[in-house]
């Protein structure tokens, strides 16, 4: 095959896809870029305006979620690199008391941890830490009383409200997707004397020209907000009485600018080593790993076998092709509670980058818009 057949890229299924999930009103605006062998194959604005009244454009700005969370794990990458931060490193070396409360077991007794949480377990979701909002037991609950997602707090203030909590689970022992990549931000902040926003700047996205990629955006730039039950309750509040630079899901950006951070993961070299990269795009749970209660919620993006998905250094990895779900292996990705998505393909040399606000779809997105891309595979 040639090089310029390898390239080629059949849009149509994507604008249709398109197409029908706006017609169904389950889509109303959004950016997204695929890439193949680095050239662009398909480039789509849709939608009406932004919360300042403008047509939106590939430089409307949209709440990332989630995807904030591979941008914070290869900023602490970086300072494992510099030396500054080992993945062996306890936790409680940066946030004190980190897992002294234990582990609070199903029949309400308090276990002693039986090893500290590291650095590694904040990037694997196997620090023993959860959500607030992803079940009602004890733990959930209490997460809900300290308001330790809060956006009026500060990183600080957070990682202080987790470490007076018990935790659910043994270190180590079970992927729990939840806040451990809150506490990695704040980790970053302690190592390197900065606030998570200015630290961000000088090790990702100063370096690499992310100009339009925030945790404060200028409101009048970003793009319109479908009512939701999420919105309300986890979306930044934009406001100047925000404090908390979530590590979690806090960041705004753009198409343009995560292409930029996606192509760095693909490429690597510009930021941090090859061989970092490859470290980071490995399978990291443990064999014998269990999986919290909430994972079957992550849907097609769950790291478990049945989706033939690992987790790396901050996103899913696959390990194994499965019918249904297409991707190369070697692949890595995740996706945000806001409808944004992005994935890099390596095996099918493919960037993909899909910028939307619409949370209480995103999970029949995901497979939707993954289907058509692949579609366009021709």
């Amino acid at each position: 095959m040639t090089t310029s057949a390898k390239k080629r890229f059949d849009a149509a299924a994507v604008q249709k896809w398109i197409t029908k999930e706006r017609v169904a009103d389950r889509l109303q605006t959004g950016v997204l870029e695929i890439q193949r062998f680095g050239e662009a194959v398909c480039s789509e604005v849709f939608g009406e305006v932004t919360l300042g009244g403008e047509k939106v454009t590939r430089d409307t700005k949209y709440w990332i979620a989630s995807m904030t969370k591979p941008v914070i794990s290869v900023a602490a990458m970086k300072l494992v690199e510099q030396g500054d931060l080992s993945l062996t490193d306890a936790v409680r070396t940066f946030v004190p008391g980190f897992g002294a409360k234990g582990v609070l077991t199903s029949s309400g007794k308090l276990d002693s941890v039986r090893r500290d949480p590291t650095v590694l377990d904040l990037m694997l979701h196997t620090s023993g830490l959860t959500y607030g909002f992803s079940g009602t037991g004890p733990i959930h609950e209490q997460y809900q009383i300290d308001a330790v997602y809060n956006y009026r707090s500060t990183n600080a203030e957070v990682a202080s409200r987790l470490a007076r909590l018990p935790l659910i689970h043994q270190p180590g022992t079970t992927f729990e997707y939840g806040m451990s990549t809150d506490i990695l931000g704040y980790v970053i902040e302690v190592v390197t004397g900065l606030q998570l926003d200015d630290a961000l700047e000088e090790l990702i996205l100063g370096p690499l020209g992310m100009k339009d990629t925030t945790f404060l955006p200028d409101r009048s730039r970003v793009a319109q907000i479908p009512d939701s039950p999420i919105r309300d309750t986890l979306m930044p509040i934009m406001a100047p009485e925000q404090t908390w630079w979530s590590g979690g899901a806090g960041l705004f950006s753009t198409v343009p600018d995560y292409l930029r951070f996606a192509r760095m993961l693909i490429h690597g070299g510009e930021l941090i080593s090859t061989e970092t990269l490859a470290l980071m795009r490995q399978d990291h749970l443990p064999s014998d790993v269990a999986y919290g209660a909430y994972t079957e919620k992550l849907g097609i993006t769950a790291p478990w076998a049945k989706n033939g998905l690992g987790f790396g250094l901050g996103f899913a990895v696959r390990t194994a092709e499965r019918p249904g779900l297409p991707g190369g292996v070697g692949e890595f990705f995740w996706a945000g509670v806001s409808g944004a998505n992005f994935w890099v393909d390596p095996k099918n040399e493919l960037i993909a980058v899909f910028l939307t606000h619409a949370p209480d779809h995103r999970c029949e997105h995901r497979i939707g818009f993954r289907n058509a891309v692949y579609a366009g595979l021709t």
